[in-house]
């Protein structure tokens, strides 16, 4: 060998090396807000209903040492203080995805500082989930969702047999239609304003989901926007099957108009 020229190794790896390096690797869980679906947190933390929740709100405690953790939520730049039921206050500084809060961290240091920092960070009960419908079943545009897709969380089994689906509503739309299935609701278009769109709502999803009205009621939500059928005569399963189908249906007449055919 020429002098100065430094010799080559190579590196052999094995089967048992790579189950080594696989065991290290850190496994994350990606969370969304239940409210709009936005990734709020990506965590080690696979399972956030194990975690210890605090007595006094019941926040689910995700210790940020224990489980590496990335905090997309935007903080407060306001510290607030708020009392607890021993007369005590604590400064907490708000976490938001967007105007929701979905959580807090201890301010007692200040506010210039990380919502991912080692600490604690205060998770609202039922602010987060790791099912993101369209990433995990291709519902994204243009693909389609695979039959042996489960029904999502805004779609269960609710009192009396009937079917719970959580519906979002955007009004004042140029036609009735199904246009998105997220993990917290259906989405759903109307034409009319939604104050006054129930009747008709209710006429289409029964058209949808092949139910008499008598099978059918709504509740208005936490918004006007906002609502929850009880159906009885279908499945959560069944449901979900003939919501998704609509939304393809629909899919497909926006490509065609896209595409200027009739």
């Amino acid at each position: 060998m020429p002098p100065g020229r430094k010799r080559a190794s190579a590196h052999v790896f094995t089967s048992e090396d790579a189950e080594h390096e696989r065991a290290d690797e850190a496994k994350y869980t990606t969370y969304y807000c239940k409210f709009c679906g936005q990734h709020v947190m990506t965590s080690t933390c696979d399972d956030l209903s194990a975690l210890p929740r605090r007595r006094t709100d019941g926040a689910l405690m995700l210790d940020l040492a224990k489980h590496p953790t990335r905090i997309l939520a935007a903080l407060d730049a306001e510290v607030i203080a708020v009392r607890g039921r021993d007369g005590t206050y604590e400064k907490r500084q708000r976490a938001r995805c967007g105007t929701t809060p979905v959580g807090y961290r201890d301010a007692s240091r200040g506010a210039n500082a990380r919502a991912d920092e080692k600490g604690v960070f205060y998770i609202h009960k039922g602010a987060l989930s790791a099912f993101d419908y369209e990433k995990d079943h291709g519902a994204s545009a243009g693909e389609g969702i695979g039959d042996d897709a489960p029904p999502p969380p805004c779609i269960i089994a609710g009192a009396g047999g009937a079917t719970q689906i959580d519906l979002e509503i955007s009004q004042r739309a140029a036609t009735h239609a199904v246009t998105k299935i997220s993990a917290s609701c259906v989405f759903v278009d109307v034409i009319g304003p939604a104050h006054a769109c129930d009747g008709e709502l209710v006429e289409f999803l029964a058209r949808v989901l092949g139910l008499r009205l008598a099978q059918m009621s709504l509740l208005r939500g936490h918004k006007q926007t906002s609502r929850t059928l009880l159906a009885k005569g279908t499945s959560p399963r069944a449901a979900h099957a003939a919501l998704r189908s609509a939304l393809e249906g629909e899919r497909v007449r926006a490509s065609k108009i896209a595409k200027g055919m009739t």
